[in-house]
């Protein structure tokens, strides 16, 4: 492939610095990929969520960005007149695999970029890769019932195991604001075991 992509809300980059962790290591990179829909995900609107970090459950296989929601209508909230820029980066050899990422790369060093391409909405742009069948959506609301509570429960657990995330308020707004059952959910089961610690 002649290019790799990074998703960014910011304008006017011309070169993207390694700021992100490298799982299991103490290295700092930036990430690239091949993918040009999962490269959109990464496009996020701190101001419109109240989270500063990004929120991304979605993952490639097989050539196909997948974007499981965790809630109703996770990816048009999140998404929705959300604009940012497509960043196009001239594949290179010294460019590193992730080790067990499908088609994502990462580089250690400063990375130019080759130009830019305005997205005005991320979601509507989304939903053309979803009719060209590059991009897979899980929407929540067409899922299983089982699924579903499968999900509100793997949520809930997750706030539970992080203490409600006492330590980390901004997190605790953002789980609150949308992923309110699950938030309940857990709170109910503290109060039901009495094995929480936050009250």
């Amino acid at each position: 492939m002649d290019y790799l992509y990074h998703g960014s809300n910011v304008a006017g980059i011309t070169a993207l610095e390694p700021h992100s962790p490298l799982h299991n290591s103490d290295k700092r990179v930036v990430y690239l990929t091949g993918n040009i829909p999962y490269a959109l995900i990464y496009i996020w609107d701190a101001k419109r969520t109240g989270y500063d970090r990004k929120y991304v459950t979605g993952w490639l296989r097989d050539g196909i960005a997948n974007y499981e929601e965790q809630f109703p209508d996770q990816l048009e909230l999140f998404y929705k007149n959300v604009s940012g820029y497509l960043y196009y980066i001239q594949n290179r050899i010294d460019f590193q695999p992730v080790d067990d990422r499908e088609s994502m790369f990462y580089s250690e060093g400063s990375v130019s970029v080759d130009h830019a391409v305005f997205i005005a909405d991320v979601y509507e742009e989304l939903l053309k890769h979803e009719k060209s069948g590059l991009f897979r959506i899980l929407r929540y609301k067409e899922q299983s019932e089982k699924r579903q509570d499968e999900l509100t429960d793997m949520i809930a657990k997750a706030i539970r195991k992080n203490n409600f995330y006492q330590n980390d308020t901004v997190l605790a707004d953002f789980m609150k604001k949308y992923h309110g059952k699950a938030w309940e959910k857990a709170f109910h089961m503290c109060q039901t075991t009495d094995s929480c610690t936050f009250m």
